[in-house]
């Protein structure tokens, strides 16, 4: 990270996208949040962005997905490779404006090393076959 960056915001290479800003608020008056404003990208229709207002209409929390399109979630990546760009969601931040606070999370985590985390249409090269899928396994499993 360069000198004053913030070291909550994940370093990558990132592109202005289109996006639709939709104003949603609550009808229930217990709601936490006065309203948000999504950011729908134009394309992919994932929410890249969320603005939260607190009860008192006040920016409260920003989220971010940071959203990435490649062929591996990360490089080195055994299991999880594709032929093609696919999205993932390396990180998480949300952002607490009023505390200024933010909290962030990393998928998979780089506590646990070698976990892909990343299983997307991989069936039987990831371990999992229609049996995983059955009654019995499920209650197998719940012991």
């Amino acid at each position: 990270m360069g000198a004053g960056g913030a070291d909550f915001a994940y370093d990558d290479a990132w592109e202005k996208r289109q996006v639709h800003v939709v104003e949603g608020v609550s009808k229930l008056a217990q709601y936490a949040y006065s309203k948000r404003v999504l950011f729908i990208d134009d394309e992919t229709w994932a929410v890249p962005y969320s603005d939260i207002y607190d009860r008192a209409g006040q920016l409260w929390k920003i989220w971010v997905n940071e959203v990435s399109l490649r062929k591996q979630p990360f490089p080195g990546a055994k299991l999880s490779t594709y032929p093609d760009e696919m999205g993932f969601a390396p990180s998480i931040v949300m952002v607490d404006m009023q505390l200024q606070h933010a909290t962030k999370a990393a998928l998979p985590s780089p506590k646990f090393s070698g976990e892909e985390g990343w299983y997307f249409n991989l069936g039987e090269k990831s371990g999992t076959t229609e049996d995983f899928f059955t009654i019995a396994h499920l209650i197998e499993s719940g012991r």
